[in-house]
């Protein structure tokens, strides 16, 4: 579909002013549980944070403006040992098997506990602004992109993510957004159960706080 470039432009920025906003206020608070209710900065930054969030996508951007298209697990892979020095969890595992020569997809999921970690969802939003209103282009980029650290339910995440995104281009309706990008992912999947559940107990309470606790009780 068509889109003009202008309304591109301003959903982009906003896309990208929101996810640093965002990790900067939710920083200081990552990993202290919650929820919080946080209504400004504390302390407040004299700049935007540090954010593994943007910082991944902007490897991802350069790896394309440098190598052009199209969009391969292995140049993404090739950026990553290049440029990536961060080593918790799902990022340690991904460096140590790409530097064994494990190539994606199984550098994503060989002796990998952490294939559902949020790392690759994290990072969704790129592929949706490469591909926006066509979010089965955003959720095939999301793929190649996911199997490089993660495998399943974290892969399943970000192309759910990416082709929501992608899909908000176009379309502003909730209910429609989330139909579309569930259908990007296997509906057994535990994201897609969650997503399913998270909407009828909204439905039923309109209670984001109980929501969440459901949420954390059921799928953890």
């Amino acid at each position: 579909m068509r889109i003009d470039f202008q309304a591109y432009r301003k959903k982009v920025l906003g896309c990208w002013l929101g996810k640093a906003v965002g990790g900067t206020l939710g920083g200081p608070w990552e990993g202290k549980g919650g929820p919080h209710r946080l209504t400004y900065y504390d302390p407040v930054p004299a700049g935007m944070l540090p954010n593994d969030d943007l910082d991944l996508q902007v490897v991802w951007l350069e790896a394309l403006r440098r190598h052009g298209l199209p969009v391969d697990r292995r140049t993404l892979a090739r950026a990553w040992l290049e440029n990536v020095h961060l080593w918790p969890d799902e990022y340690g595992v991904a460096a140590r098997n790409l530097t064994l020569g494990i190539m994606p997809p199984a550098s994503g999921a060989f002796d990998n506990g952490f294939t559902a970690g949020m790392g690759a969802a994290i990072r969704s939003e790129l592929w949706a602004c490469l591909a926006p209103g066509d979010p089965v282009l955003a959720a095939r980029l999301a793929r190649e992109d996911a199997c490089v650290d993660h495998a399943r339910e974290g892969l399943y995440a970000e192309v759910f993510l990416a082709a929501l995104q992608s899909a908000a281009f176009a379309h502003s309706d909730r209910e429609v957004l989330l139909d579309g990008a569930l259908t990007a992912i296997p509906p057994y999947s535990r994201v897609a159960r969650a997503v399913a559940d998270t909407r009828v107990w909204w439905r039923e309470s309109g209670d984001w706080t109980a929501v969440r606790q459901r949420l954390l009780e059921a799928h953890g």
